[in-house]
Formats: C-alpha cells, sequence, structure tokens
C-alpha cells in the first residue's frame, strides 16, 4: 500500500520537491486559518461550521488538483496561445468594470453562475507569461531588440497596467514591478526599462490625481492618511490617531491582534479579533495567524515565501530555455510580491491594499491562477531534471 501511494506521488506530484513541500504547509495553514476566521459569521445551525470548511477544502482539492495536471505538461505547449488570452482578459477587465459585481467599493469581479471571476488575475498571469515568451525570443543576441519589438511590449503593459488600474490599484502595482523585474532579466536596454517606468508613473499620478476609476479616491486618501501617520511629530500623533479611528479602523485592530498574540498566541480558532476585522480570512489573515499561533508562525509563512523565490531562483538559474528562465522568475516574483504585501499592510508598513495573501487567504480565482503559476513553476523545474 505504501510502495503504489509512494508511486502514485511520484507519477502525479512532478517537478521541485521543495516547492510541493512549501505548496503543502501554506495551504494547510490557509486551510485552517479560514476555518477560524470565518468563525465570526453567525451559525444558524449546528452544520454551519462543517459547510463553512466543506468549500475552502473543496476549493483546495481543485487547485492543488489543476497544480499538478499543469506540473506534468510541457510548459511550452500550454502557454502557446497565452497572447490571445491576454487580449480577452482585457475585454473581460471592461466588462467587469462596466456591468460586473462591485465589492469592496470597485467593480472588478464577473458572477459565472455560483463562481466569482476576478479577470486581473487572469490578466496578471498572461502578461507575465506573454512578455517571458516574447523577451526569450531575444536572448541569444539583446541587442537585437528593435523599435517594434519594444513598442509591443510597451503597449501590453500600459494597456493591462491602465485597465487594472480602473479598478484595483495594488494588483496593477504588483504586474508592472514583475514587467520591470522580467525585462531585466531579459536584458532589455535600461534606456527603454527607465522610460517605461515614467510613462506608467504618470499615467497612474494623472489617473488618481483626477480620480478616474473606481479606486483613485480610496487610493488618495489611503496615501494621505498613511503619509500624516508616518510623518506627522510625535505630539501630533496622538492626536490624529483619534481623528483617523474610524478611517484606520482595520489597520488599528490588525495591529491589536498581532500585539495581543505576538507572545501569547490564543491558540486554534480563538481569535478575538476576527470579530472586527471585516477581511480576516483575506486581506488581514496574517494579524490573525500571528494572534493565534504567535510571531513564530508568522515568521515561519514568510520564511516559506522567501524559500519558494529561492527555489524558483534555482530554477531560472539551471534552466537551459530562455522562456522557462523567465517564466519561473517572474511568476514567483509576483507570488512572493503578493504575500509580502499583504503582510506590510497588516502591520501598518504600507497603506491598506486588498492583496490576499496566496494559497492561505481564501479565494477562488486567486487560489486557481495561483495553482496554475506554481505548476508552470513546477513544470519547468520537471523539464530542467530531464536535461
Amino acid at each position: 500500500m505504501q510502495a503504489k501511494l509512494s508511486q502514485y506521488l511520484k507519477n502525479n506530484l512532478q517537478g521541485d520537491k521543495t516547492i510541493w513541500m512549501i505548496v503543502f504547509f501554506l495551504n494547510i495553514i490557509g486551510l485552517l486559518i479560514q476555518f477560524s476566521a470565518k468563525g465570526r459569521f453567525n451559525m444558524s445551525n449546528p452544520l454551519d461550521p462543517i459547510i463553512g470548511f466543506i468549500k475552502p477544502l473543496t476549493i483546495l482539492i481543485a487547485s492543488l488538483y489543476i497544480m499538478a495536471w499543469v506540473s506534468r505538461k510541457d510548459y511550452t505547449k500550454l502557454t502557446r496561445y497565452v497572447h490571445v488570452f491576454l487580449y480577452a482578459s482585457w475585454g473581460l477587465i471592461l466588462m467587469a468594470f462596466f456591468v460586473g459585481t462591485a465589492k469592496g467599493g470597485a467593480s472588478r469581479w464577473l458572477e459565472l453562475g455560483p463562481i466569482s471571476f476576478m479577470p486581473s488575475d487572469m490578466a496578471k498571469l498572461c502578461l507575465t507569461i506573454s512578455l517571458s515568451k516574447i523577451l526569450s525570443t531575444k536572448q541569444s543576441d539583446p541587442k537585437a531588440y528593435e523599435w517594434g519589438t519594444l513598442l509591443f511590449i510597451f503597449l501590453n503593459i500600459i494597456i493591462t497596467c491602465t485597465l487594472i488600474l480602473l479598478s484595483n490599484f495594488s494588483t496593477s502595482v504588483i504586474i508592472f514591478l514583475t514587467s520591470l523585474v522580467l525585462m531585466f532579466f531579459g536584458r532589455v536596454p535600461i534606456k527603454f526599462i527607465t522610460s517605461i517606468f515614467g510613462i506608467v508613473c504618470i499615467i497612474s499620478f494623472c489617473m488618481i490625481y483626477f480620480e478616474f476609476g473606481d479606486r483613485a479616491t480610496t487610493v488618495k486618501s489611503r496615501i494621505k492618511t498613511y503619509y500624516r501617520r508616518i510623518n506627522s511629530p510625535s505630539s501630533e500623533k496622538a492626536k490624529i490617531e483619534m481623528e483617523d479611528r474610524d478611517k484606520n479602523f482595520q489597520l488599528t485592530t490588525s495591529l491589536y491582534a498581532i500585539s495581543t498574540g505576538a507572545l501569547s498566541p490564543k491558540g486554534p480558532g480563538k481569535s478575538q479579533y476576527r470579530y472586527h476585522l471585516s477581511q480576516s480570512e483575506s486581506d488581514f489573515v496574517f494579524a490573525i495567524i500571528i494572534e493565534e499561533y504567535s510571531i513564530a508562525m508568522g515568521a515561519f509563512v514568510v520564511g516559506l515565501f522567501l524559500v519558494l523565490i529561492f527555489r524558483s531562483l534555482i530554477v531560472t538559474r539551471n534552466c537551459e530555455r530562455p522562456l522557462g528562465g523567465l517564466m519561473s522568475a517572474g511568476l514567483s516574483f509576483s507570488i512572493v510580491t503578493q504575500a509580502l504585501i499583504n503582510m506590510f499592510v497588516s502591520v501598518g508598513a504600507i497603506p491598506v491594499t486588498g492583496q490576499p495573501i496566496p494559497m492561505v487567504s481564501a479565494g477562488g480565482t486567486s487560489l486557481f491562477f495561483t495553482a496554475i503559476s506554481i505548476g508552470l513553476i513546477l513544470s519547468i523545474s520537471k523539464d530542467n531534471g530531464k536535461r
């Protein structure tokens, strides 16, 4: 029996075994925390906790199946039509903006029956792969970057980031930073990288300043609040905290959760602040992790993501195909950056955003696209092992 199970896992869970272990630990932590955090919802009958546990467990099993399936495939074939999917995601983002479902003050969701779909997750994955494909063709001679190729790269990045910026500022930032990393690894001329950085910053500033899009007003308010809190004299901070108590309620509650549980954890399922944090299972899940399991568990989660990007960079280094190396670097950077942004928000290091922790926070489409991303990294590592 044990031999059959070992053979089954060997045949189906292919690729870097360390990455698989990281995925396992993060998903187990996420499952436990979601079950605890969702305890704040009213339970009308004894079966509600079980039903609340079955849904994330089903999503987890489905995402692991997708990850395993992708890891067994040839990533070059899976990404053959990624440009088409990228352009389709642009249309879906516009559809979500104009006729989609508004959640959290922004129209970024499409309802597909019982499933809520966020097209920006699709665009983030597709742009990373699309840029990797474009850049991989120029690695034999980086000096061969002609203006046509650079213009194509420029338009893909600008259009994707601008469309997502209409309703999701933080995701647009992650996509842009990932694009910069890919261009750096792809040996794009520094002059072009600097130019596109300046242009995107100007466009973003104008959209936020003139409040174009669903989230511009909120972004302005959060930046002003953060700047005021950080740069005010210590003698005025108490007054400012009282004035901004309602605006900073979620952040303040998150800090209370962290401070009370960091050295004296309350234990699994015993968080008190989950009842006050409106997004305790997603945006502020890191605070609940520390409140229930201590600062050591928080450090462990951070360490898992750091090891993930380290192992992915090893995959990049060992990859003989430029496409695989660029994809591994870009996809892992995007995942880890998203996780770190969530953690920074929970401790008040950056303004509040709406980014979940991949594989830990609650979510459907986000988890599925993360599964595809990691599956591709595993597929690349499997391909390296054959060479």
